[in-house]
């Protein structure tokens, strides 16, 4: 839910749905993030947009009754155009917050996404002059569970860019703290039961011929770049790939993510046929819970041999390239931070080795240099 105004005012939030999410494996480094992003070179400049979120209580007695209401203002005479795709302006089950209780991390349980960046769905334009708000409810996207009633803290993600591979700003925005005195029962976003789980590595669960060679295929591919993306890191472990994608990180454990994925490691549903996280009018893939949902935008998607004819720069949406980045998700616990193989570049060094983006653009860059 969206709101434009001029002046701050009252905002009357929309109730709480009543549905929660499942644990999904998290970035080590959340904390660290949102104070690195500074380093990153600017495409929007410093003071094109703030930041401020509110709790419409600030003690409730259930997570059911958790809102936040999120105001990114746009005080220049000019309109802003921006990714609302990982950051508070987002109104899908993508993460938008940093939540943790007594120092600690609060598990994000909600899906992460591949977005169609061709859809300006995935954009929204603030006004010069306005602002946007966007209510949040997030009992399905955090398990509280785990760290029983109390206070817990919200650090929104206020990372904004204008379009894919154009430079990121943070902008610095206050947390706000919600105690919850009773009911912190995990919720599931999607009906566990209604996916099986006893699959091995990737199962492609498709009941479109077609779709379902595309994401054979498309599987086939990633394991296969992520394979080489780790040969190199042991063959030229001080490479220009190495060096522009994940400088500064330990090449032993970027090595094992990209393993991971090459031996397409974890038991998964790889979907063409569903909509559980309801992301499919924007996106490309996303995922939850570990499974893969690939939507229909994913089959419009350039072959991964295509990316030869491309600067690596302008290389966002290749099936085998996505499908790398959806399985960084499932099998390493990556986030998205940035998009664009050339943004990715100025993330800082801990940011690198757990943005998803990182790990499908060096992979492809590499195969660009050895197999075009």
């Amino acid at each position: 839910m969206r709101t434009y105004y001029k002046s701050p005012v009252q905002i009357e939030p929309w109730s709480p749905s009543s549905t929660q999410p499942v644990p999904h494996p998290l970035t080590m480094f959340r904390s660290a993030i949102l104070l690195s992003l500074t380093t990153l070179a600017l495409g929007l400049s410093t003071g094109d947009l703030t930041v401020t979120v509110n709790a419409v209580s600030a003690k409730v007695s259930s997570i059911e009754d958790i809102i936040l209401t999120a105001v990114v203002s746009n005080p220049t005479d000019s309109d802003i155009r921006v990714i609302k795709l990982a950051n508070v302006l987002d109104e899908s089950s993508s993460e938008s917050f940093k939540v943790s209780k007594d120092g600690k991390d609060v598990d994000f349980t909600g899906i992460y996404a591949h977005a169609d960046f061709t859809n300006d769905l995935n954009f929204i334009t603030i006004p010069a002059g306005q602002s946007v708000a966007v209510n949040h409810t997030v009992s399905k996207l955090y398990n509280f569970e785990s760290h029983g009633t109390g206070t817990f803290t919200f650090a929104p993600w206020s990372i904004f860019q204008n379009d894919v591979d154009q430079p990121a700003l943070q902008v610095s925005a206050d947390p706000v703290s919600i105690e919850v005195t009773s009911d912190v029962a995990q919720r599931h976003l999607i009906d566990i039961a209604s996916i099986n789980s006893e699959s091995r590595a990737s199962n492609p669960n498709c009941n479109d011929g077609g779709k379902l060679q595309t994401i054979r295929d498309s599987i086939s591919f990633a394991r296969s770049l992520a394979g080489g993306a780790a040969q190199d890191i042991r063959n030229r472990p001080n490479s220009n790939e190495w060096n522009k994608f994940f400088g500064g990180n330990n090449r032993d454990e970027i090595w094992y993510k990209f393993d991971l994925i090459a031996g397409d490691v974890g038991n998964r549903q790889v979907y063409c046929n569903r909509d559980d996280g309801g992301g499919c009018d924007r996106f490309a893939a996303y995922v939850w819970n570990g499974h893969v949902y690939m939507c229909d935008n994913f089959f419009s998607f350039q072959g991964t041999p295509d990316v030869c004819r491309q600067p690596i720069e302008q290389i966002n949406n290749s099936k085998g390239g996505v499908m790398l980045h959806e399985l960084s998700h499932a099998t390493g616990g990556t986030a998205d931070h940035v998009y664009g193989c050339q943004a990715v570049q100025g993330l800082s060094a801990q940011q690198k080795g757990t943005c998803a983006d990182n790990y499908q653009c060096m992979a492809l860059n590499v195969y660009r240099i050895f197999n075009c």
